[in-house]
Order: C-alpha cells, then structure tokens, then sequence
C-alpha cells in the first residue's frame, strides 16, 4: 500500500514534504522567538536601549507572517495530496470491483463492498493517511527539537531524548486490540448495511406482510452492534491516549523542574528556559501522539488487505470478437460449487440462426446464457468462436431479471454508448416503447428512479430489450424476455427479435406449443444437465 500511495505521487508528495518541513520548522522557530524576546528584554532592562523593541517587532510581525503563510501551504497541500490518493484510491478499488471474474463477484457481499467505498475509505484517510502526515510532523517536530536543544543544553536534550521513549513504547502494547477493534467495526457495519439495504430492496413484500416492525427490530439489533463494537475502539483508544499522556506529563513536568534547577544555577539563561519548555513540548508531546497515531495506522491493516486484495485484481477479459460463422460448445461441463449445472454439452450455433432453449425450471438454461456470455471461466471443455477458444463472442443480452440503473431512459438504452438519436428512436420502436416514451412530458429523459421503480415491469423489460438492440452484436442471447409482457406486445417484440438479419439468436423460453417453436431454426433442450436437440428427446 506504502509503495501505490507514494510511488504513484512522487512529484506531489515532494512538495508536500518540503512544505512540511517548513511549517515544522517555523513551529520549532518559536521557541527560538521566545528566547530572544526575553533575552532582548533583559537587555533593554540593565542597558535602557529602548531601540531594540522597534528591530524586535518588526522581527515579530515579519515571523508570524511566516508562520502564516506555511501553515496555509502546509494544510493546502496535503489536502491537495489525500484528495489525489483518494480519488485514484476509490476509481482503483471499484475497478477492481467491476473487473472481477464472475465466480469472485459471487462470493463477495454487495453490502460488504459498500462497507468498503464508503465508510471504510473514510476511516483509511483518517487512520491511515492523515496520521501519515501526523507521523512525518511528529518526527520532524522531534528531530528539530533536539537539535535545538542541543544548543541550547547538550544535557536537557539528553534527558528529553531518553524521557521521549516512554510514552511512545508503553501505546505499542495496544495495537494488536485496535487492529481487532477495526476489524470488528467493519464486520458489524457490513452486516448492518446489508440488512438496510435488504430491507429497502424488499419493501414490497415486507410492506404486504406488516413485518416492518420485525425488520426494524433486526436493523435495530445490528445497529447496536456496530455501535458497540465502536464504542470498545473508542474505549481502547480512550485507553492508548490515557496511558500515552499520563507519562508525557510526567516527562514534561520532570524537564520543567530541570531546566529550572539549570536556570537558578546560572547554566541557562531565562529566555533559555522558556525555550526549553517550548522545545521539550515539542519533543513529548509529538512522542505522546506518535504513539497513539501510529498504533491507529495499524489498526487499518483488515481495511488494507480489502484494497490491496481488488487492486491486485488481474481479471483481464479475453479479447472480444464477433460471431462471423459460428459459436460452438465442445464438450463443456460446468458446475456451481459441487452442483453440476452443464455436462458434457456439445452444439453448434451458425450465423444467423435463431435458437430456442427448453425446459424445466432450474434446469440450467440461464446459466446456458451466462457461459456463452462469458461470464464463467471456469468451466471444463471449450466455448469456440469461429473455431478460437480464447476469445469470448461480443454479445448483447436481454436478462431475465431487468436492472435498470438510476438515470434517463435514454442514458439506460445506451448506456451512455455514442448513438445517434436515429438509432435510439429506432431500438424504441422495435422494443414497442414507442407509446411509453410519446406519453412521458420529457420523452427519453425522463428519470426511471431507482431500478425503474416508476415503470411497470413490461416496461422495464421494453427498455432492457431497446438496450440490447440498439448496440447490434452479432449474437443476442435472450432469456425470457416477454416474459411481463401481454400477448400482442410479446408477439410484436418477438416478430423483431427473429426478423433481425444476420443475427444469431439464442432465446431461453417458457413457450413450449408447436407454432411458437417452429419459428426457430433449431430447438434445443435443457435436461439433467444435458443439451439435447428437441427431436432426440423421447
């Protein structure tokens, strides 16, 4: 993780780098003020100069706006740096998300996924990067502290140096919990998303049965956990911090009564000993946060290993091509987990034709779809394009069950693909969504709101058919698509499907008369797993 945040910002994080070690510095500069004014004063006193306030306060006023325009660049630039890390962070793990093989997409949580862009991301620039930069500041803050009190006096900043590993060690014993607290959090707040997220996608069903309260009762139970399992990484952070700065003030208050036995003794100066109070601050109290900023680092590794697992992802598709002669299943059998789902399935689809797949529900014919599709991989036997096993066939597909995303008619249809209206208008016409959109104040830009939750579902169906039309691919694999549809308009939507020219059809249908069937070229049957053409079936 180390190597993608800084290898892939160089330049940027340089600068802030620089521009850190500014702001420290001008921060360190401060001790070196004060002492100066004191000393200055002191001057002033047993000399009279009264000239020297003039020189010391235009030094004041040129040092603070110093300070002031470091601490501006300073804060701006690391926003600027979290906010490219974070940007280039999230578009690589939902990259990832999105270039998984469908078997890895199948075994993941939605909800978990969720948990992970949202408040997991949160949490990684907060822990993570932000005490990143903490970390760089309090070791820079440490190490210019020192020096400067080497200056000032070799033995007090001895002393601060051995006093300093106190209360940055004693925090280190608490990271393994606060690793185990993260992770927990993360848990929790995955099952919690995922029974919202239930609960929201099945309103239908729980708003037809009155079990809202049941359901509010289990979302309330989980959202307690997750509170929970925040409230113990709040304690046994509460318990770092309390540990960590019960020694800081020890050690402070110990170089205190030093420096003031140095001072009494004429070893310091007064101005001196003011530095050294300000200096030694800079030493402890950075120790005292470094601790606790560094074991809330460590506590991000689940969240770590979440993001480098899909940034590693190498799901590279096989090269797409069209189907110019014929797509060929040799051999393929095919199972989900230890469930056969496709054995040893041989056929032949030409350019062209059209094909019916029948038979009994759960029998494998979407699966059938999906394998041809490309979604599978691990299968064993070939899936031939043209005679080529390591490409897969550029395809259209009309789903059993219609997502729509949450955007315009239009922006569902093409997916945002370069069309012109001509070619719009005529996947609309051909999916019979003519009198829909027509009806609509704002035609092909009306919002179909939450997975078409405005439109009945023939006409999400009408507008997943338009879509698969529109992008013409040589073959279209079809699964039940008139399936909400009335009669008259299925028999129109299918009129279109099979009249399309030099297209191959693969159609998955609950149809099984003889009129329907006789319109495909071939019918094939799903059986035990097996494929058989409709005529060897006894």
């Amino acid at each position: 993780m180390k190597g993608y945040i800084f290898q892939k910002n160089k330049l940027l994080t340089a600068v802030m780098a620089v521009v850190t070690v500014l702001h420290t510095a001008a921060q360190a500069m401060v001790a070196l003020m004060i002492r100066q004014i004191i000393d200055t004063i002191n001057e002033i006193i047993s000399t009279g100069r009264t000239g020297l306030i003039t020189n010391m306060a235009i030094l004041c006023v040129g040092f603070a706006l110093f300070v002031g325009v470091a601490v501006f660049t300073s804060m701006y630039t690391q926003g600027l740096w979290i906010k490219k890390i974070m940007l280039r962070l999230k578009n690589a793990v939902f990259h990832g998300m999105l270039h998984q093989s469908m078997a890895t997409y199948q075994t993941r949580s939605s909800a978990g996924d969720l948990t992970l862009l949202t408040q997991s991301m949160g949490t990684f620039e907060e822990n993570y990067l932000k005490n990143s930069i903490k970390i760089f500041e309090s070791t820079l803050s440490i190490v210019m502290a020192v020096v400067l009190l080497f200056t000032i006096n070799p033995l007090v900043a001895v002393i601060s140096i051995v006093a300093m590993c106190i209360p940055t060690l004693l925090p280190q014993l608490f990271s393994k919990k606060m690793a185990h607290r993260q992770e927990e959090i993360v848990k929790q707040t995955t099952r919690y998303t995922g029974k919202v997220k239930d609960a929201l996608t099945g309103y239908e069903v729980l708003k037809t049965y009155h079990a809202e309260p049941q359901n509010e009762s289990i979302c309330w139970a989980q959202a307690n956990a997750m509170e929970s399992s925040k409230l113990k990484m709040t304690a046994t952070n509460a318990m770092v911090y309390s540990v960590a700065n019960i020694s800081s003030v020890i050690v402070q208050l110990f170089n205190m009564l030093l420096a003031g036995m140095f001072t009494v003794r004429g070893l310091i100066s007064l101005g001196s000993i003011l530095a050294v109070v300000n200096l030694t601050s800079m030493v402890v109290s950075p120790a005292f946060e470094i601790a606790g900023q560094i074991t809330q680092l460590k506590s991000t590794r689940p969240i770590v290993s979440q993001m480098l697992a899909l940034l590693k992802t190498s799901n590279a598709p096989a090269p797409r091509t069209e189907v110019k002669r014929d797509l060929v299943l040799d051999d393929v059998t095919f199972a989900y987990a230890d469930t056969p789902v496709l054995i040893h399935a041989s056929t032949k689809f030409e350019r062209g034709k059209k094909y019916a797949i029948v038979g009994k529900s759960g029998s494998g014919k979407s699966t059938l779809l999906k394998l041809l599709a490309g979604y599978y991989d691990n299968f064993d036997g070939n899936i031939l394009v043209d005679g080529q096993g390591d490409v897969q066939c550029d395809c259209a597909v009309i789903h059993q069950n219609v997502f729509l995303f949450d955007d315009t008619i239009r922006g569902n249809i093409t997916l945002h693909g370069d069309y012109t209206d001509a070619q719009v208008q005529a996947a609309v016409h051909a999916a019979g969504l003519d009198e829909v959109v027509a009806a609509l104040p704002e035609g092909l830009e009306t919002s179909v709101a939450e997975n078409g939750a405005r439109f009945s579902g023939g006409e999400r169906q009408r507008i997943a058919i338009a879509r698969a039309l529109l992008h013409q691919k040589s073959l279209l694999l079809v699964d039940e698509a008139t399936s909400s549809l009335d009669a008259e308009n299925a028999a129109k939507i299918e009129d279109s499907i099979l009249g399309l020219q030099g297209i191959t059809c693969i159609a998955v249908t609950h149809k099984t008369d003889p009129e329907s069937l006789a319109r495909y070229d071939q019918v094939l049957r799903m059986e035990s797993g097996m494929l058989y053409p409709e005529e060897e079936i006894a």
